[in-house]
């Protein structure tokens, strides 16, 4: 069975753990009120990924819109504004998503891609992707790049992943003695 709890409000002791009741108020001192939207997707497990993925991306991973000045045309009422803009020349595989577009040092920007799915999650969406970054952009062109750790602070060659072993502990760096 499956129980989904938003909020709940008692006022006196329920015996579950708390030890005390439950009355939060808001800034009116009344109850809180939550409001909030549940989305259920019915699917079967080999295809609930494929349509998972880009519904949880299209939900909770949506761009930002961010506004700063700019060195283009200063905008005058009564002038028709851009009413759409797109950096990428032409769509990712629907299994790619742009996780990080930013500045990072000058003349530089940090660019992070992420695989959606996980290995054999899902038929299709699983498979392995080969992106061409030549021409992706139509803010900027790449004109070199240099893979990088996830934390963007160490290049992806250089790093040296721990092996855990939660019985003993730490074994040491691939490659190292105790490691693999």
């Amino acid at each position: 069975p499956q129980r989904l709890q938003v909020h709940r409000r008692l006022l006196y002791d329920d015996d579950r753990g708390v030890g005390e009741p439950l009355q939060e108020l808001g800034a009116d001192n009344k109850g809180l009120v939550v409001r909030g939207r549940h989305l259920v997707l019915l699917d079967t497990a080999e295809s609930a990924a494929d349509r998972h993925r880009p519904l949880a991306q299209q939900e909770f991973m949506a761009p930002s819109v961010v506004l700063a000045p700019g060195g283009g045309p200063s905008y005058r009422p009564g002038q028709p504004g851009l009413q759409q803009f797109s950096a990428l020349r032409r769509e990712l595989p629907p299994n790619v998503h742009l996780l990080t577009l930013m500045p990072w040092d000058p003349g530089t920007v940090l660019l992070r891609l992420e695989h959606q799915f996980e290995k054999g999650e899902s038929a299709n969406g699983s498979q392995p992707v080969t992106l061409d970054l030549l021409n992706l952009f139509s803010a900027f062109a790449i004109t070199s790049l240099r893979e990088m750790n996830l934390a963007a602070d160490q290049p992806r060659d250089a790093v040296t992943r721990l092996l855990w072993n939660p019985a003993t502990g730490i074994r040491g760096p691939r490659g190292a003695p105790g490691g693999h």
